[in-house]
């Protein structure tokens, strides 16, 4: 009886003990999470929520951080796998000693390697595309390191063979002696597709069956719609596919998408 009367005694204060230490681990988390605007356990969120909650703990921090680490910690378990994270090392003088360093990935399956090449912690020097850091990131992180403000803008770019549209937010460090000594970038890809080739020439009639090919029509349908017969549309696709060296028809869709979305990257520049 003793022993059992023990027992109890003991279990009732390990029940006491573990009680008490889990409230305090979920007291401890909602004031964090509370402090940061963040629900723990919250599903990824979208582009806009995360860049806002971003947006507010940037106003609220303090200036001369040294480390960007206390501004994005937060908010990586709520990032979707469309979603990166860099930041920026903006302590050299000279642009092409700045650094990238990306403190979370792209994590959608895809098969063009490049994208594996395109997220490599590297210096600028060592960054593979130079044509495209020039004309993208480097412009856009420099003017907010000097301005000391973020900016978000929707970006259409060519990168490594990959045609990419993504939501693009710039947190520059506070620094009241100058430039900001580095930067985060959140993006959102929205779109990732294979480059298609440049300098295809079309007659009037090749982009009105990429158009109906986009929107899922069948040969039969293209050919009424286009009065053509199904077997000159069958033709004009197998050109099309060999032009854009398409593996198939979803292939050439893509490249075909793709290749519009450049031709709107390089009007805006």
């Amino acid at each position: 009886m003793e022993t059992m009367t023990r027992t109890y005694a003991w279990n009732k204060w390990a029940l006491f003990v573990v009680t008490k230490t889990l409230v305090s681990i979920l007291a401890n988390r909602r004031l964090f999470f509370a402090r940061h605007r963040i629900l723990p356990m919250r599903p990824p969120a979208t582009f806009r929520q995360i860049s806002r909650w971003m947006m507010d703990s940037w106003i609220s921090s303090p200036g001369g951080l040294e480390s960007a680490t206390a501004l994005y910690v937060p908010f990586l378990d709520v990032l979707r796998p469309n979603m990166a994270l860099v930041v920026i090392d903006m302590q050299p003088t000279a642009c092409e000693d700045f650094g990238i360093v990306f403190i979370r990935r792209y994590r959608l399956p895809t098969t063009l390697e490049a994208m594996q090449t395109l997220q490599q912690t590297v210096r600028f020097s060592d960054f593979p595309d130079q044509a495209y850091l020039r004309s993208t990131v480097i412009p856009a992180y420099t003017e907010a390191a000097e301005r000391q403000r973020p900016a978000t803008r929707r970006v259409a770019a060519e990168a490594l063979g990959m045609t990419m549209i993504y939501d693009r937010a710039i947190f520059p460090q506070k620094n009241a002696r100058g430039r900001s000594a580095w930067c985060i970038g959140l993006l959102a890809i929205h779109a990732l597709l294979p480059a298609a080739p440049h300098g295809i020439g079309f007659d009037n009639i090749d982009p009105g069956i990429l158009q109906l090919l986009t929107e899922g029509a069948s040969t039969r349908e293209i050919a009424a719609i286009l009065r053509l017969s199904p077997r000159t549309v069958e033709h004009r696709i197998d050109r099309l596919k060999a032009r854009f060296k398409a593996r198939n028809i979803p292939h050439l869709v893509a490249l075909a998408i793709s290749a519009g979305i450049a031709g709107i990257g390089r009007q805006d520049g």
